[in-house]
């Protein structure tokens, strides 16, 4: 009731500020958004979020005593909670800037305990010069792409073969011409790193926090006559654990863990057909919905102290869409598991110390056709997505982090998606 009544707020204060627009020519407020319903229905239960609709892999868990697969099981939900209200402000000139700022909510939580939890999505302000631009808030990931990113009916919008990511930053953007080159801070907040603690003082973003140094992410785009390519490069460094312990004690751990990653992308859009072709490899993306992670290279009996490697991972996925009114499209994706940097530390128990985002999948593909009905501000999209994950099974090769055999896991999906834009 307390978010309920929040939300009414914040639609008051919204529609206060509209009214007073001609009262004050320097700043203007629009309201926007739109209402979403989806229903589904799924053959095998998943790693997900948002009362499942946000569908990432099938989640392999074992089989019982009779050898059929647990999470084989047929699921089905009706949901609005993806619905999202936000608020475009455009304000006075400040440091020789023009400003402008945004604020957007949905309801579809922070994590899987909470799916209906209203969050922010966005929440950012803009300085625009002529030829350069500071954003500084919560926005998309530079690895997003800006807007290359597939076009269907699921809310995963292609993860994890596509970086799904909203974090606080700090952006330049250099505006030249055609071109954009971005340099950006990125911190952690829904979507985040992994860590090997779980005492009470753990929290979801520790492990990036504690690295102490912010993502830094370099990216460069190129867009005319319908023409979009772009390609970005990050590094982060992370502290998986922030205790260790030994034969001789418990003891403060030192240990940090960098790694690095690459993107690239092309899109064409011409009056009915646009083709999209996005790539990306690195290690340790978790924070950017990607399956991966790392695992403990080394350790000393004696103190508990510690070193890590990467696991790298690989993602490709292309998507088409023809039509205006109607609309017919297709999205393909691939991944692979290239495993460890490095050899993983066996402490007998047959497999590695791990942690992270299924680093246990050794490949996945999707494959996503859909037909779209666009009027006006309506939008019905009917989808089929096929998602299948090999799981590593077998005999664990601690030399890279990977197994001898494979167990596969598929997912067959129907989903409608219905939108109402205002």
């Amino acid at each position: 009731m307390r978010r309920f009544f929040a939300l009414l707020c914040f639609v008051g204060l919204a529609l206060s500020a509209v009214a007073q627009k001609s009262e004050d020519s320097k700043l203007s407020v629009d309201l926007y958004g739109f209402i979403r319903n989806e229903i589904f229905i799924d053959s095998y239960k998943g790693l997900d979020a948002a009362n499942e609709l946000f569908y990432l892999v099938p989640l392999y868990v074992g089989q019982d005593d009779n050898g059929a697969d647990i999470n084989e099981q047929y699921s089905s939900n009706l949901s609005a909670i993806a619905s999202r209200l936000g608020v475009k402000v455009a304000g006075p000139e400040i440091f020789g800037a023009k400003t402008s700022g945004t604020i957007e909510f949905d309801f579809g939580g922070i994590v899987k305990t909470e799916p209906t939890l209203f969050r922010i999505r966005h929440a950012n302000m803009v300085f625009d010069w002529e030829k350069t631009r500071l954003v500084v808030g919560q926005t998309w990931h530079p690895f997003w792409g800006g807007g290359a990113f597939p076009s269907v009916a699921g809310l995963n919008t292609g993860a994890p073969f596509q970086a799904f990511n909203r974090s606080p930053q700090i952006r330049y953007d250099l505006l030249a011409g055609d071109w954009t080159v971005s340099g950006a801070a990125v911190y952690e907040n829904q979507y985040t790193s992994k860590c090997f603690d779980a005492s009470n003082y753990s929290s979801p973003t520790q492990a990036q926090r504690n690295g102490v140094m912010p993502e830094l992410v370099w990216s460069a785009e190129y867009k005319k006559s319908g023409l979009t390519v772009g390609a970005g490069a990050q590094i982060k460094r992370i502290k998986p654990r922030m205790t260790v312990t030994g034969t001789a004690g418990k003891f403060k751990a030192e240990e940090f863990l960098a790694s690095t990653g690459f993107m690239a992308y092309l899109k064409h859009a011409s009056d009915r057909f646009t083709i999209t072709a996005k790539g990306y490899y690195g290690q340790n993306m978790t924070h950017l919905t990607f399956l991966g992670g790392y695992g403990v290279a080394t350790r000393d009996e004696v103190t508990g102290e510690e070193t890590y490697t990467n696991y790298t991972n690989y993602t490709t996925l292309l998507n088409m869409v023809y039509g205006r009114k109607w609309q017919a499209g297709v999205m393909l994706g691939y991944g692979g598991n290239l495993g460890t940097d490095a050899a993983l530390y066996d402490e007998g128990s047959g497999k590695g110390i791990v942690t992270g985002l299924l680093p246990n999948v050794q490949d996945l593909a999707r494959v996503a056709p859909n037909v779209a009905l666009n009027v006006s501000k309506f939008r019905l999209v009917v989808e089929y997505e096929m998602t299948t994950a090999n799981y590593g099974a077998g005999t664990f090769d601690f030399s890279d982090g990977l197994y001898a055999d494979k167990h596969r896991a598929t997912n067959h999906r129907c989903i409608a998606m219905m939108m109402y834009f205002f």
